[in-house]
Parts: structure tokens; C-alpha cells; sequence
């Protein structure tokens, strides 16, 4: 239980949230901005354990590939919500 930290657990809140938005009332960038930001979250946290030759367990560190990606998700994130703020404000 030691890879569940608080980043995880909102990136998993977040991903649901994201999902019931998306099935329940169908809107797509609402559904888009939450999804890029609770995976961004668990993909710049989430750390896999690996066993030694010596057969002990350890955490291995988050690549740097999946860090950075999970970095995009969470700006893309913070795109969108711009981008839903500017299709309101013309709505209205």
C-alpha cells in the first residue's frame, strides 16, 4: 500500500470523475479536461516495485518518459479548461 499516495488517489478521483462526466451527461471537454488531468497525475506518481537478485522488494523511480508525458497531460489540462472557459464566455 505504500504506491498509494494522496497524488494517486486524486488522480484516480479525478479519472472517475472524468468518466461519469462523460457517460452521464455527454460532454465531451468537461469529460476531456478532467481524464488528461487525473491520468497526468498517476502517471507522474505512480511507482512499480521490482525484486532484486537478492529477492527484496523496492520501488522503482518514474521514468522520465512518463513523467514528462504525464506533465503534458496535466497542461493539456490546463488548456482545455482555458479553452471551455473561452466557449462559455461566447455562449453567453
Amino acid at each position: 500500500m505504500k504506491n498509494l499516495t494522496i497524488r494517486i488517489f486524486f488522480g484516480l478521483l479525478f479519472s472517475a470523475i472524468g468518466t461519469v462526466s462523460l457517460i452521464l451527461n455527454r460532454d465531451i471537454l468537461m469529460a476531456a479536461i478532467w481524464l488528461s488531468f487525473g491520468n497526468g497525475l498517476l502517471l507522474t506518481d505512480y511507482k512499480l516495485t521490482k525484486q532484486d537478485e537478492q529477492g527484496n522488494t523496492y520501488l522503482q523511480p518514474v521514468p522520465k518518459v512518463r513523467f514528462y508525458a504525464g506533465l503534458f497531460l496535466i497542461g493539456l489540462a490546463v488548456l482545455l479548461l482555458f479553452l471551455q472557459i473561452v466557449v462559455d464566455m461566447q455562449a453567453v
